[in-house]
């Protein structure tokens, strides 16, 4: 598995800062890392690091707090400190499917509604992701990414579905951080944008629709087959068990090969 680079005390972002609270930097900075992977799930948010980090003063970085909680990314934790939300699988699975039946029917609206113009600015966004990727750069992926799915969010001509969407994306973000972890499963992304592009420009409906399902479920699937994957100590333990097993099969073996032919073809008739 390939590692990113996550810059370290900074937001990523190509914006202009100055245009920016001190509340704005701390909350943008906070969610980038979240979204990244950065801060983890049930990570502490200590009031004193992030004003030694962002440089301000207690009352921004309090700003920011109150809107992470009111955004669903941190909750209370033990003495007041905020702690990062650690979604349960069964809530993602909830989540996912929920997102598969809106992402479902926003795909439509997207295929009947989008311009030539926004269908050239998601292949500009495309290539931006491949620098990106070939970068190892996790945070301009993501914030790249974020870009090319505002513009088919907004190619729905609905503005509160694209504001649920971006909502649920959003609250997804263990699953697309541990998804994009493989270069791979990166680079099977920018795949599957190129396939949508080229779905959309022959206004083929049916087609854009599956691709976008199929990003949605294969992601959550490469989570849960990461949940359950045993661990190294297991699968050692696992090997040590199945060695005597091995050695009978092998045993079994050479007293099959010592019979007479005659009796390996029975054998063979008799099981085959």
């Amino acid at each position: 598995m390939r590692s990113y680079s996550l810059p370290s005390g900074q937001d990523g972002r190509v914006r202009n800062m100055s245009k920016l609270t001190e509340s704005d930097r701390v909350f943008d900075g906070i969610v980038t890392d979240i979204l990244a992977g950065a801060i983890r799930p049930r990570d502490r948010l200590s009031e004193r690091e992030l004003v030694s980090r962002f440089g301000v003063s207690r009352t921004p970085v309090r700003e920011a707090i109150k809107r992470l909680l009111e955004r669903g990314f941190i909750e209370p934790g033990p003495r007041g400190v905020a702690v990062v939300i650690d979604i349960s699988l069964e809530d993602l699975r909830k989540l996912y499917a929920l997102r598969q039946r809106l992402e479902s029917a926003a795909a439509r609206e997207i295929a009947a509604n989008i311009t030539p113009q926004e269908i050239s600015t998601l292949k500009q966004i495309n290539q931006e992701f491949e620098q990106a990727l070939q970068q190892r750069d996790l945070v301009r992926m993501l914030e790249v990414r974020a870009d090319f799915h505002a513009v088919l969010s907004n190619a729905t001509r609905n503005r509160w579905l694209e504001q649920v969407l971006v909502m649920l994306r959003n609250k997804a973000y263990m699953v697309r951080h541990y998804h994009w972890q493989d270069f791979e499963r990166a680079a099977a992304t920018l795949d599957i944008h190129n396939q949508m592009i080229d779905a959309l420009e022959r206004r083929d409906e049916d087609a854009f629709v599956q691709l976008v399902c199929q990003q949605i479920g294969a992601a959550i699937t490469v989570y849960e087959n990461r949940l359950h994957a045993p661990s190294w100590h297991a699968t050692a333990r696992a090997s040590n068990r199945r060695q005597p097993a091995a050695r009978t099969r092998s045993a079994d073996k050479a007293a099959k090969s010592s019979k007479p032919a005659g009796a390996r073809k029975q054998a063979a008739k008799k099981y085959g």
